[in-house]
């Protein structure tokens, strides 16, 4: 958290970061605030979602990839675990007629 917040402000000096959820499990949800650069949204995403990375981390937990950070999952992934989430969904979804082409293409 102490190495996103530090990125990030560098970026927008008056941005802040709101972190919650299960540490516990190590489940933790980031929100970033930078009002004054909304227009760095998707930089600042992508910022928060390589030091996640490098520190070993993934950019989704239980609720799943979403299409928002679809373009992120190589990030966290490697393209054989990209590969069997794929593998997979040809397993369940053989028709693929459960939300074809949000997350995979066939």
């Amino acid at each position: 958290m102490k190495t996103i917040v530090a990125r990030i402000k560098e970026i927008d000096p008056d941005a802040f970061t709101s972190v919650f959820g299960h540490a516990g499990d190590g489940n933790l949800h980031v929100e970033l605030h930078h009002e004054h650069t909304p227009d760095r949204r998707q930089e600042l995403e992508k910022l928060a979602y390589q030091i996640t990375s490098e520190f070993g981390g993934s950019i989704s937990a239980e609720h799943g990839i979403g299409i928002v950070k679809r373009p992120y999952l190589k990030m966290s992934r490697t393209p054989e675990e990209i590969e069997t989430m794929r593998t997979l969904k040809r397993a369940l979804d053989p028709n693929n007629i459960l939300n074809p082409g949000r997350i995979f293409t066939m």
